[in-house]
């Protein structure tokens, strides 16, 4: 029993967005949700689909004029931006840990030794 590898499609499901502050009507985007796709590459047959959210990290104390240089207005946010956004610091390794946890369950991930001699 062992963690699977999977191959994962993402697609946009939804965004949940807030201004700034009570002073500063700047909508930023502040949570994403991602349909994640994950198929076992040793057995196709088996595969699953969950909405994924995340909730994103901004600087919501800083007012509009203070926004990074890399400040995307919420009507120019692309889908693949999203995407992109739900997936900074997840790696494969964590996906395929989850997903197989998802679809195996517990034991399959991390199996309960037994104790002997007792």
């Amino acid at each position: 029993m062992a963690v699977h590898n999977f191959d994962y499609t993402y697609s946009y499901v939804s965004c949940k967005a807030s201004p700034k502050a009570f002073d500063d009507p700047t909508l930023v985007v502040r949570e994403v949700t991602i349909a994640v796709t994950a198929v076992d590459q040793a057995d196709s047959s088996q595969s699953i689909t969950l909405n994924q959210s995340k909730v994103l990290d901004h600087h919501h104390l800083l007012s509009a004029e203070e926004l990074p240089e890399n400040f995307i207005p919420i009507d120019d946010i692309t889908q693949q931006q999203m995407i992109d956004w739900y997936l900074e610091e997840i790696t494969t390794e964590v996906l395929d840990g989850f997903f197989t946890w998802q679809l195996y369950g517990a034991e399959e991930v991390s199996p309960i030794e037994s104790e002997q001699g007792l």
